[in-house]
């Protein structure tokens, strides 16, 4: 099948991009500021428009549904929540940008009460939000989609031999978490953050001088071939009945890391 494709203007530094069909009706850079691209203690605050600011809320949890039905979950008030944030996503080394944030996030803030900080305990705090996820109450986990479940596994016996596999002795292993895999994506998207994903995929080009062909850039997953493809894969597929939304697709890149053995070689797993 044939593509059009429509093609942007060179920035500052000779790149391009080509789109298939028509320009997305979404581009997340348009919203992008430099604070969104890079940071530092020493780095100083510009201030901006409330609705490019990352939410106070964004250190715990990732459920809309928790964060308006009580968005200070583990604690007992929003005075002990805002402080616990500030500290647990505060720097290491307290910078003047830290010091503003603890007066603008937490002293200034509407909901603030000094009354709530009599007999304040940090380590109490500390440990509620441990226990957090041992209540089945709490809502910051349990509605994000965590599933528990153990694993059987069939271990070696020292000094026995079995003829099977199957006849080795078995060993559960409890309390693991999983989430699936459609309940992670469609946290992701509920997240503030999902402002900042490029949905519509694109092709990249650089080309510093017009009388020569220009280079094709692939940069990231939604510059990829790969994706280009999936994307018109999902365009080309009949919409369900009544729908008009924009189709679009939702990738992932999975990766595991490796676990160091031990400190005098490279030897990992």
């Amino acid at each position: 099948q044939r593509v059009d494709w429509v093609r942007t203007e060179c920035d500052a530094f000779d790149l391009f991009r080509e789109y298939p069909h028509a320009f997305p009706t979404y581009d997340p850079e348009n919203l992008s500021y430099f604070d969104h691209l890079c940071d530092a203690p020493t780095f100083s605050h510009v201030d901006r428009g409330v609705e490019h600011e990352h939410p106070w809320w964004a250190g715990f949890g990732s459920s809309l549904e928790a964060v308006h039905r009580d968005y200070f979950t583990p604690f007992l008030n929003a005075t002990t929540f805002r402080l616990m944030n500030w500290f647990y996503n505060a720097s290491l080394q307290k910078s003047i940008e830290d010091l503003r944030r603890l007066v603008d996030d937490v002293m200034l803030a509407e909901d603030f009460n000094r009354e709530d900080l009599r007999n304040f305990n940090p380590a109490r705090e500390a440990k509620r939000l441990d226990d957090a996820e041992k209540d089945p109450s709490s809502s910051i986990f349990s509605s994000d989609g965590w599933h528990e479940a153990s694993v059987k596994i069939r271990l070696p016996c020292e000094k026995e031999k079995f003829d099977s596999e199957d006849d080795a002795p078995i060993f559960e292993v409890k309390g693991l978490y999983y989430r699936k895999p459609l309940e992670v994506l469609k946290a992701a998207f509920a997240e503030e953050s999902a402002k900042s994903f490029h949905t519509s995929p694109y092709k990249l080009f650089w080309q510093p001088d017009e009388d020569k062909p220009p280079e094709h850039i692939i940069t990231e997953l939604y510059t990829s071939d790969a994706m280009l493809q999936e994307h018109e894969k999902i365009r080309s597929q009949p919409h369900e009945p009544g729908c008009n939304l924009e189709t679009v697709v939702a990738a992932i890149m999975l990766w595991s890391d490796s676990t160091h053995l031990a400190s005098f070689s490279n030897a990992a797993l």
